[in-house]
């Protein structure tokens, strides 16, 4: 297995992490004709995408917080979902430390350590759905300068007050024409 691109949306619980990393369906190459699946749809969708001739996206909505992960088995089950081939990963994680997986730094580094990817980006919802900015939610922390000192690894915010408008953004990160 061969990872290129990383790409996960970060932000506390409820905060519309999977609506916004859903948007990227706005992209027709992910089958849906350019419709955003409804949350109720979203137990339908597929862990995987080819999304060129040699490449395929493994698609995961909830984070590793929500259910009780650690860090050796989100990487177990991101393996066991995936085969041999050229790679890229799309999830959601949250910036806290729960219920058995570390905070955003620690779960990057050890997520970089363990696939080695090309490269990896955060996309931060600021502000979320709610209208929190990482600030309030980042305990006083300078996660972003952290972050970037991970070899490999980009750091962005977005806006998540409208559901939609980011999703081809996020999609083009996985755009390799």
């Amino acid at each position: 297995m061969y990872v290129e691109r990383v790409l996960f949306i970060v932000a506390p619980p409820d905060s519309g992490k999977s609506t916004q990393l859903r948007s990227l369906f706005l992209d027709r190459r992910f089958g849906t004709g350019g419709k955003v699946p409804s949350t109720s749809e979203k137990r339908k969708l597929s862990a995987i995408y080819h999304i060129s001739n040699d490449r395929q996206l493994f698609l995961r909505l909830t984070s590793p917080h929500e259910v009780g992960e650690t860090p050796r088995d989100f990487h177990r089950k991101i393996r066991a979902k995936t085969g041999a081939g050229r790679w890229c990963v799309a999830g959601t994680l949250q910036p806290r430390a729960s219920k058995g997986m570390p905070d955003i730094i620690e779960t990057t580094k050890l997520f970089s350590h363990e696939f080695k990817p090309e490269r990896t980006r955060l996309l931060f919802l600021s502000p979320t759905r709610h209208g929190e900015t990482l600030s309030d939610y980042s305990d006083g922390r300078d996660l972003l300068a952290d972050l970037l000192a991970i070899p490999r690894v980009e750091v962005a915010c977005i806006d998540a007050r409208k559901r939609e408008v980011n999703g081809l953004l996020i999609a083009d990160f996985f755009d390799f024409t």
